[in-house]
């Protein structure tokens, strides 16, 4: 059965992961409890067949690392480093890609790249949200059952996590 299969098994585990890094308050550190569950992603398409899935994600998780130890880096080193990620992840969809779904996965990985490595506070967010919705269609033609309910559900968790950061905020402007 497709929904116990150990790639879905995986992809529950990185659904699990993704969701949780996204409700969290703090951002610190949420680019690279990302990389870790995208790592997983990788792993998970790859055990459904989808080569340039597997391929995207790879390259997606070791963005993600990068993301995380450049933060403190300008704006232009940032983005830069990013537009080249956005474009190696095109690269691989384009040369493993065999349809629709890998167009979704290129323009996915360009959003979810570019946020990455430019987005801060709430952007940071709502980039991650935009681009994993676009991941949606790409899962939906996969049949990844994991990947349909994460990109579903960080509406939710991405919304949850707005929230506690706004209120954190306010808690914290209230006790000065």
């Amino acid at each position: 059965m497709l929904a116990l299969s150990l790639g879905n098994i995986i992809g529950l585990v990185a659904l699990t992961m993704t969701v949780v890094a996204l409700t969290r308050t703090s951002n610190k550190g949420l680019l690279a409890t990302l990389g870790a569950a995208v790592s997983l992603w990788a792993i998970h398409y790859g055990l459904l067949g989808s080569v340039s899935g597997f391929a995207v994600h790879v390259v997606a998780a070791v963005s993600l690392f990068v993301a995380h130890l450049l933060q403190r880096s300008s704006k232009r080193v940032r983005a830069t480093t990013g537009v080249l990620f956005s474009l190696m992840g095109v690269s691989v969809t384009a040369y493993f890609g065999t349809g629709l779904a890998d167009v979704l996965a290129a323009v996915g990985c360009v959003i979810m790249t570019m946020t990455q490595f430019t987005g801060k506070g709430d952007t940071l967010r709502v980039g991650f949200m935009t681009g994993e919705t676009v991941f949606f269609g790409f899962a939906l033609i996969l049949g990844s059952v994991p990947g349909m309910i994460v990109t579903a559900g960080n509406f939710l968790a991405g919304g949850v996590g707005l929230v506690r950061r706004h209120r954190a905020a306010q808690l914290a402007g209230a006790t000065d």
